[in-house]
């Protein structure tokens, strides 16, 4: 459901190799606040494919950290 819900909103064609990494918490660089709470902790895998209403919410919430993390809001 995620992967639909991203792809419905745009998402992945997003994605680059420096916000996956950021996501997963793999940021070289070691004070990065995702390095030790990673953001993938933060959503509930099994929710999210099986709930297509959660798996839009976490779509429009993965979307305003990518735009946070693009500069476009915030």
């Amino acid at each position: 459901m995620i992967l639909l819900a991203l792809w419905r909103r745009g998402l992945l064609g997003r994605v680059d190799g420096e916000k996956l990494r950021y996501f997963l918490g793999r940021n070289a660089d070691p004070l990065t606040l995702s390095r030790r709470y990673p953001l993938w902790r933060i959503l509930n895998v099994g929710r999210l494919l099986v709930s297509p209403a959660h798996a839009a919410a976490m779509a429009r919430w993965l979307e305003y950290r990518m735009n946070l993390f693009d500069g476009v809001e915030g």
